[in-house]
């Protein structure tokens, strides 16, 4: 399928990143932050020239930048954006994050991206790990779902995309995950970018996912170029939403006992594997941070162009890349995957995979059933009675936190505010893989709602939000 879109007639929209996104072509982008000990805009861009006008040379990559947004930066990506030149500015992504920003602050963001003519936006609600509860809730964040929702009401002709997260191997954490990103998807999102990971695996599980659904949107695959000090801080948790399992921190630490330029070579193997994996999985490009300065970029890319025309089918690039990693970054006994036989053959267009059903006792205890049914009892019609009514009640069954409009009916009566983030869709990208949250360590409200589905046989196969 993808060596025919190579050659389909495409008309220029004058966004060179979505023509090649719709045309099949395989696209790298070089993840670059906003230089944060730069307080004037013109010298931060000057910074980041080199390094766009490197990467827009690489015509036959499609080449770019992926230019992240955080939250206390000095320049937003929005604000870069604008003062990029102008021939550059559609061949990048721009990350809009919901941390610290409400649905106006937002709209000014889109705002400069309209203005500037920047088109190519990836809604992120914005991760945190700095922060106690009372700290999160007391912040703004706007979700992605709604970030989706502005562009659509917006006066700007956006391409918008989200971040997903496909690395966890608990079933209630997965399937959560999901049901999320196909809120996602229906609220208008046109393209998918996974956060970073090793797990090649779960990359095509994302594929598959998507195809089962017969949402046939690009994927862009976030990989990484490892550095001894990136390895650490990942390993420390210090990047959040960043997986590494404990075997693969075993085999980088066999990597790392040897000399530095073993380990480059590694690492660089390693990124030339999955960027041809990523393609021969029915990916259309990569993104990969570590690649911040132009000399690294044309090392890249080259080494991407070498693995393309190394591994032209998928059984060679299976058998190749195995050997490389020794199963280290694979799942555990016991682990659950979306589907059966992920990364035992390539893309199935001839026998679409199903989701797989979880098997094994439900995790939804007495007391969280005794809970439900007390609920159930008292708030079955919340939603259609005025907001305050019980409220003690709710609080001391519910931990209601006093919405406009309740909402326990419709979600197997747990209160999804109670989410620091205050996010109404699904899991963000920093849960962890056991479906922990990343602000209160304590479980995901939507991992529960979803434990609480399973118990009742509601379980409606991630459609939608609700």
């Amino acid at each position: 399928m993808s060596e025919f879109q190579l050659d389909m007639p495409l008309n220029s929209t004058g966004n060179p990143l979505k023509d090649a996104l719709d045309s099949g072509k395989f696209i790298f982008l070089a993840e670059c932050s906003p230089p944060e000990n730069e307080r004037k805009r013109d010298v931060a861009v000057e910074r980041i020239m080199p390094l766009a006008e490197t990467m827009v040379k690489q015509e036959d990559l499609c080449g770019g930048l992926a230019v992240t947004d955080f939250y206390g930066a000095p320049w937003s990506a929005a604000e870069i954006a604008s003062a990029l030149p102008e021939k550059l500015r559609n061949n990048n992504l721009y990350y809009l994050s919901g941390n610290g920003r409400n649905d106006d602050s937002i709209c000014e963001q889109l705002e400069l991206l309209h203005n500037s003519g920047a088109s190519n936006v990836v809604a992120v609600s914005g991760s945190v790990t700095d922060l106690n509860p009372r700290e999160c809730r007391a912040r703004e964040f706007c979700s992605s779902i709604r970030q989706l929702q502005l562009m659509g009401n917006s006066e700007g002709k956006f391409f918008p995309g989200v971040q997903f997260n496909p690395f966890n191997y608990e079933h209630n954490t997965i399937l959560a995950s999901y049901n999320a990103l196909a809120a996602k998807i229906d609220a208008g999102a046109q393209f998918v970018v996974s956060q970073s990971g090793w797990d090649m695996l779960q990359n095509q599980t994302l594929a598959w996912f998507l195809l089962n659904r017969q949402s046939y949107l690009p994927m862009i695959a976030h990989l990484t170029l490892l550095t001894p000090d990136k390895a650490e801080k990942i390993a420390a948790g210090k990047i959040p939403g960043v997986r590494m399992s404990n075997a693969f921190r075993k085999l980088l630490e066999r990597e790392l006992s040897g000399s530095k330029a073993q380990f480059e070579a590694a690492q660089y193997r390693r990124l030339e594997l999955q960027s041809a994996g990523c393609r021969l999985m029915g990916y259309s490009g990569v993104q990969i941070s570590g690649v911040d300065f132009p000399g690294r970029a044309q090392v890249v890319a080259s080494r991407i162009r070498s693995a393309l025309q190394e591994f032209r089918s998928f059984e060679v690039w299976l058998e190749e890349y195995n050997a490389h990693q020794a199963g280290a970054e694979m799942g555990g006994c016991g682990t659950f995957h979306l589907f059966d036989r992920v990364l035992r053959r390539s893309y199935p267009f001839d026998n679409p995979p199903q989701i797989s059903v979880p098997h094994g006792e439900v995790e939804y205890s007495w007391k969280e059933r005794l809970n439900y049914h007390m609920k159930k009892f008292f708030f079955s019609n919340a939603d259609r009675q005025r907001p305050g009514r019980d409220f003690f009640l709710k609080k001391l069954l519910a931990g209601c936190p006093g919405c406009e409009k309740c909402t326990l009916p419709e979600n197997n009566f747990i209160c999804i505010k109670n989410c620091p983030k205050r996010l109404d869709c699904g899991p963000c990208g920093a849960v962890s893989e056991d479906g922990k949250c990343e602000i209160t360590d304590s479980e995901c409200i939507f991992v529960k709602k979803m434990r609480c589905s399973r118990w009742l046989e509601t379980f409606s196969g991630l459609e939608s939000g609700h």
